[in-house]
């Protein structure tokens, strides 16, 4: 018993010691097959004042590149490899995080290795989906609706926008119930702090959903500015309900 013990110690502390960064530590670990030898891949962030400012830079070699550093808490960043128009985001956060650049069509590079781009990797794929849909849809139906027009045919006309907007609502529905069913995915807090001046903002919703966030989510800095908001807005509704 004692020696499956000790077998098990040594394997858990050599999985562990397999690890290339610390706590607090990321390593962005780049795809980027069939982008030529040289191609500069930058790191870039949104300062505090709104401007996109450069974190970092490497070069692609052998159709790799790779990018280290330090990072305090969870945030949405993107790299631009030179010469794609489009960037990637991504969340920088702690950990091997894994990029697949796809060149050929940007939206389907992938990423993951971390828990959170994991997620991000999820939520993408979903919320692409549902924009294919949307293209799909008018394109199938931009002539129809052409002729209904011409001919003022209102009925036609309704039905084929509310079919577009049936679709439209099951997205707008998939991102706002996100943060409810993900409370520990990062992304749930990029989408609640987008929910304030949404019309569908409910107070006690948001509240009740932002109450079960992991806590680790709440102390990052885009936690706390919520959490401010949240208790303005019921400090605000307790005022007016004393006049």
């Amino acid at each position: 018993m004692m020696k499956k013990i000790a077998f098990l110690l040594v394997l858990s502390l050599a999985i562990f010691s397999c690890s290339k960064v610390r706590k607090g530590e990321f390593l962005i670990s780049g795809n980027a097959k069939g982008i030529a030898d040289g191609k500069m891949v930058v790191l870039k962030k949104q300062n505090e004042f709104g401007l996109v400012v450069n974190v970092d830079s490497a070069k692609v070699k052998d159709g790799k590149f790779e990018m280290k550093g330090k990072v305090n808490e969870p945030n949405m960043l993107a790299i631009f490899v030179n010469g794609l128009q489009q960037p990637i985001p991504f969340i920088l956060e702690t950990g091997e995080i894994e990029i697949t650049v796809n060149k050929d069509s940007i939206w389907k590079s992938e990423i993951g290795g971390t828990d959170n781009n994991d997620y991000f990797q999820e939520f993408n794929v979903k919320l692409n989906g549902f924009q294919k849909k949307l293209l799909e849809y008018q394109n199938k139906n931009i002539q129809k609706l052409m002729d209904a027009q011409k001919k003022q045919d209102n009925a036609a006309i309704e039905k084929l926008k509310n079919g577009y907007t049936e679709i439209q609502k099951g997205m707008d529905d998939f991102m706002f119930t996100y943060p409810e069913q993900n409370p520990d995915s990062f992304i749930s807090v990029l989408l609640l702090q987008n929910v304030f001046s949404s019309p569908k903002f409910d107070f006690e919703k948001v509240n009740k959903t932002y109450s079960n966030l992991d806590s680790d989510l709440k102390e990052t800095k885009i936690g706390k500015e919520i959490g401010l908001k949240l208790k303005s807005i019921q400090s605000a509704q307790k005022t007016q309900k004393k006049k």
